[in-house]
């Protein structure tokens, strides 16, 4: 008899432990199906500076790729040409049509940041990428630009060192009011600063950081200063200028920029360029678009800032050699 309540209870208890295995299952897979019937109807927009240069369109590739592996609604909308009035517009709109999540990379810092808290007031999620605005975010995902600015500069003084140049000046070509690029100068300046054998001149700020202003820009700076023996451009546009200026001179200077685009590559193929300074804008993308969808779903996003990292590449034998990766 004893036996037989033994039997009968563990018989309850395993049939109790099934039922609990079954319902713990069903109720998880539930949960499971509830988020992706969710996710499918999240729409996330990137919104950059502009739409004109290759930098962004790897910051694109990286978020759409994200968007298409979870399945959600992905726009990628930016003014034609850098201009902060029609990016403000650019936000405004994709909150007016709906987008739950905003990745933002920020034109002017200041100026759009009553856009952006317009946006978070109405519900809407912001990450930034690239380039953060004032306004608080989930996260940014950037590269510690500072860092890579003094990257860029230790790097300089190694190729002057290498080439056997002990002496004279250095050049920067920058772009206006980009917290992100000022940021890289201060660091390409600090890194430079102990070493009395080279005098860095007076920054000169393009205003949008085009190409063609940047390279009239250098141009004017070589024929004005005779000791001048290198040059900094601070971001993809500033950096092809300077090349272009350098290989209108022979390659008679040395060059170093931003961006591993195909216009920088092909210029560090050709020793117009001797380094690069290369960022990971598909990571900005894909990770961003992971993190507005976490957010969108309540659910943990992590540190408030990701540095996505730099490193250098350079092509030390000069014209058409391999490349050399220097992490």
């Amino acid at each position: 008899m004893k036996l037989r309540k033994i039997i009968i209870d563990i018989t309850v208890i395993l049939f109790a432990f099934l039922l609990f295995v079954i319902w713990h299952q069903s109720s998880f897979e539930n949960k499971a199906l509830m988020t992706i019937s969710r996710v499918k109807y999240f729409e996330v927009h990137l919104i950059t500076t502009d739409k004109e240069y290759q930098y962004w369109d790897f910051i694109n590739q990286g978020a759409a790729d994200m968007a298409k592996a979870v399945g959600i609604k992905y726009v990628w909308d930016a003014p034609s040409e850098r201009n902060v009035e029609k990016q403000i517009e650019v936000i405004n709109k994709a909150v007016e049509t709906g987008a739950d999540a905003l990745l933002v990379a920020a034109d002017d810092p200041k100026l759009i940041s009553g856009a952006i808290e317009d946006a978070k007031a109405k519900g809407v999620k912001i990450v930034y990428v690239d380039s953060p605005a004032y306004e608080e975010a989930i996260t940014t995902l950037a590269t510690d630009n500072y860092e890579a600015g003094k990257l860029a500069g230790e790097t300089m003084l190694s190729l002057l060192t290498e080439m056997g140049i002990d002496h004279g000046s250095i050049g920067i070509v920058s772009v206006k009011s980009k917290a992100n690029t000022q940021l890289r100068e201060i660091g390409f300046r600090d890194a430079i600063a102990n070493d009395k054998r080279y005098n860095i001149i007076k920054t000169v700020e393009t205003e949008r950081g085009d190409a063609k202003e940047a390279q009239l820009a250098s141009e004017k700076m070589i024929m004005e200063n005779e000791d001048l023996v290198a040059l900094f451009g601070t971001n993809e546009g500033t950096s092809i200028g300077v090349g272009n200026a350098i290989k209108a001179n022979n390659n008679r200077y040395i060059g170093i920029g931003f961006d591993q685009t195909d216009a920088m590559m092909e210029l560090l193929k050709e020793g117009s360029i001797k380094a690069i300074i290369a960022q990971n804008p598909y990571t900005m993308g894909y990770l961003g678009v992971a993190e507005a969808v976490a957010a969108l779903l309540g659910k943990d996003t992590g540190p408030d800032y990701i540095n996505t990292g730099s490193f250098v590449i350079r092509n030390k034998e000069g014209r058409g050699a391999k490349w050399d990766q220097e992490k």
